[in-house]
């Protein structure tokens, strides 16, 4: 009798049982219920997801817990299924090894239209000018892969990339741990944004002739601390009068005469505002596509990456110096 994918699976074997071949206790279809799991918080959705029996992926979980002595999961009465710090390590190997069996699998049956998935994260103040040429791109050569993407501050994103929520993500390379891999995209030097009727905004700029004139604040955590350093490797203070949550902010309140300010992305759709680089030494700042050491770097991540080169320089997200 042949028996359905739920049905095939037991953990009726003993989880310390162990073939004589040293055959890993840890199976695919393991894996594969867990991250189900852990991406739909629930075993139940996790079923239906995968068309298997929800007593299929608890004894999945329960197998993984007891073969690993660890909890994977904090189960919330009505709430589902949130991941402890072991389970998040787990989810990271796992998407691994589920995704390189799908390579391997694509390439050995030459299934080349076989649907693939690839989450990536950008920073807000640019994701309007970056993630429609970047995505349409990246569809056009692989309308297989799902791709979805979603916007944060610095933080927010390095956070997610390191739970194995994201597969890449587009930041600026602030603070970056030695644990993320990173490839540039684009140079970003700090430019800065002065009214267009400001007597300095003819050519490159000395902060040390703005130092008493208000400045606006981009304030972002990491993105604040970098335009800081900037004045402070001048050896300068800005006079701070205004802060503002978001770089579009910035630009309005600079286009209606509230002061200067600093910023690595400039648009060329806002009138009033001129960009011109900054005279002096300033710590450089790059445009990067961030990844997981310890994750192995798949086909189509290399790919997405390099999509992302080529559309940050066609966009010319820094602007052009005016």
């Amino acid at each position: 009798m042949m028996l359905s994918f739920g049905e095939a699976f037991s953990t009726e074997t003993p989880a310390s049982a162990e073939g004589e071949l040293g055959i890993p206790r840890i199976t695919l279809r393991h894996l594969v219920y867990f991250a189900a799991a852990a991406r739909n918080e629930s075993a139940l959705r996790a079923a239906e997801e995968l068309n298997v029996s929800p007593p299929a992926i608890s004894g999945a979980i329960a197998c993984l817990e007891q073969i690993l002595g660890q909890k994977l999961f904090i189960r919330r009465h009505a709430r589902g299924l949130l991941l402890t710090d072991s389970g998040h390590h787990l989810l990271l190997e796992a998407r691994d090894v589920i995704g390189r069996v799908h390579e391997i699998e694509a390439i050995r049956t030459n299934k080349s239209r076989q649907v693939r998935s690839l989450s990536f994260g950008c920073l807000g103040d640019i994701a309007p000018n970056l993630i429609p040429p970047l995505v349409r791109s990246f569809q056009a050569h692989y309308p297989q892969v799902d791709i979805r993407w979603q916007t944060a501050c610095h933080a927010e994103l390095k956070q997610r990339l390191e739970d194995g929520v994201l597969d890449v993500i587009i930041v600026l390379d602030f603070e970056l741990s030695p644990a993320f891999q990173s490839n540039l995209l684009q140079n970003t030097p700090a430019q800065c944004v002065l009214p267009r009727e400001h007597r300095l905004a003819n050519g490159p700029v000395s902060l040390k002739a703005l130092e008493k004139e208000p400045f606006i604040m981009l304030d972002i955590p990491s993105t604040r601390d970098y335009f800081l350093s900037v004045f402070g490797d001048l050896g300068l203070q800005p006079n701070v009068a205004h802060r503002a949550p978001s770089a579009d902010m910035v630009r309005s309140l600079v286009a209606n005469g509230f002061g200067y300010s600093l910023l690595n992305f400039c648009t060329p759709d806002r009138r009033n505002i001129v960009y011109q680089p900054i005279d002096g030494d300033i710590r450089p700042s790059h445009l990067v596509a961030v990844r997981q050491y310890r994750r192995r770097a798949s086909k189509i991540s290399d790919d997405f990456v390099d999509h992302a080169r080529t559309i940050a320089l066609e966009s010319n997200l820094c602007g052009t110096i005016q």
